[in-house]
């Protein structure tokens, strides 16, 4: 957990710089490998003794699930690359379940660490998005000229952990101790150049009222909502505006491809919302259609690669996804998947809202969000890393 960043910079920097990709030479294979198979040695061991919590439980259930799935669709397709897609993908997604279920049970994290664990890879995150903004070095964000997410692959992962950094540093006491850590996080806002930014105004909100989590507070907070929700279509003019030059050019691709079919939805309220991340509530309602007509689907998911395929069979070679992780989940492993793996991480989650800080309850509804309407959040090691383990240590402090 000190390092998951650094794991991920020396991954990334092998790729883009050496063009390796073979996973031989993958460091975060190398690392994150051999721990799984202690895991599953760990938890199969556990069983034998019968000393198994209930998350630990449902975690060798997913595990078991997932390989059935992928050696399901294996038999069906009878593709060897498919198969080694599917399971290099469970894999590392079994991983962070592992680890989750791990830290929930079986070990004791104190206030310190998870500090060193904030600071350090923050620390390892600045400096990759300085160094790309400053000398060009790594990968553009949302392929936008000018913009950063360094040596990490995924946009959107950058994207919330930046988020989350910031909530972070401005809920943890006394604001004038983290001026500098919060003024870094704004520039990162500005090199990564993502609609996440907005983002920011939920934690500062927060911080403007500690105790936002009271019921008086949470009546006013409901009725600014609904206030919102009816004028969000003139803000979303604004904000467009508003980033024209250095944040509006995904945005108004996606407008114009919404516009041209006419929107997806009767309601024009609808359509404003939708159109600024268009190609994500197309892809959604055509996965969730497939979902809906089809049992087997429904049920037990396309799988990894099957969902891949799907695309492609549709024409689309680089969007292969909703790109929205909940809904790809529902897609890729059904009812049942998502199910078991929704069971696995909510359950407590209620009581440990109730017992943990505000800083740490507003990261988690951040990761929550992000993932269900961004994508790529909670099956990625660079986002996923700090979700699990922000999730699995909740608790008052």
């Amino acid at each position: 957990m000190l390092s998951f960043l650094l794991i991920d910079s020396i991954s990334g920097f092998v790729r883009i710089y050496l063009g390796i990709t073979n996973p031989l030479f993958n460091i975060g294979y190398w690392i994150r490998g051999p721990m799984l198979i202690i895991f599953i040695f760990y938890y199969l061991l556990k069983v034998k003794n019968k000393d198994l919590f209930y998350e630990e439980f449902l975690s060798l259930l997913m595990f078991v699930f997932f390989i059935l799935n992928a050696f399901i669709h294996f038999i069906a397709h009878s593709s060897m690359n498919m198969f080694i897609e599917d399971i290099t993908y469970l894999l590392r997604f079994q991983f962070l379940i592992f680890l989750f279920v791990f830290i929930k049970n079986r070990m004791e994290i104190n206030e310190l660490f998870s500090k060193r664990v904030i600071y350090i890879n923050f620390s390892v995150f600045v400096i990759n998005l300085l160094a790309g903004h400053l000398f060009g070095i790594g990968l553009e964000a949302y392929r936008f000229e000018g913009t950063s997410k360094g040596m990490f692959q995924g946009g959107n992962p950058v994207s919330i952990l930046n988020l989350i950094f910031f909530t972070y540093f401005l809920l943890d006491g006394r604001l004038r101790k983290k001026i500098i850590p919060l003024s870094l996080t704004f520039l990162n806002a500005f090199i990564i150049a993502s609609k996440s930014v907005f983002g920011f105004i939920i934690p500062i909100f927060f911080a403007l009222k500690r105790k936002a989590l009271s019921l008086n507070k949470v009546i006013a907070y409901s009725i600014f909502s609904i206030v919102f929700a009816f004028s969000f279509s003139l803000l979303i003019e604004k904000s467009i505006e508003m980033y024209e030059s250095r944040f509006g050019i995904n945005i108004n691709k996606s407008i114009a491809a919404a516009e041209m079919v006419g929107g997806l939805y009767n309601n024009q309220t609808l359509n404003r919302i939708t159109s600024i991340n268009f190609r994500r509530y197309a892809s959604l309602n055509i996965q969730m259609q497939k979902s809906l007509s089809d049992s087997k689907i429904f049920l037990f998911g396309t799988s990894f690669s099957g969902q891949n395929l799907f695309w492609k069979k549709r024409g689309e070679f680089w969007f292969t996804n909703a790109s929205m992780d909940f809904f790809d989940f529902f897609f890729k492993y059904g009812l049942v998947g998502t199910t078991i793996f929704m069971i696995l991480i909510t359950r407590g989650l209620i009581r440990s809202f109730y017992e943990s800080n505000v800083r740490n309850n507003i990261a988690i509804i951040l990761f929550f969000a992000y993932s269900f309407f961004g994508g790529h959040v909670i099956d990625s090691v660079t986002s996923g890393s700090l979700f699990y383990y922000l999730l699995a240590t909740m608790k008052s402090t």
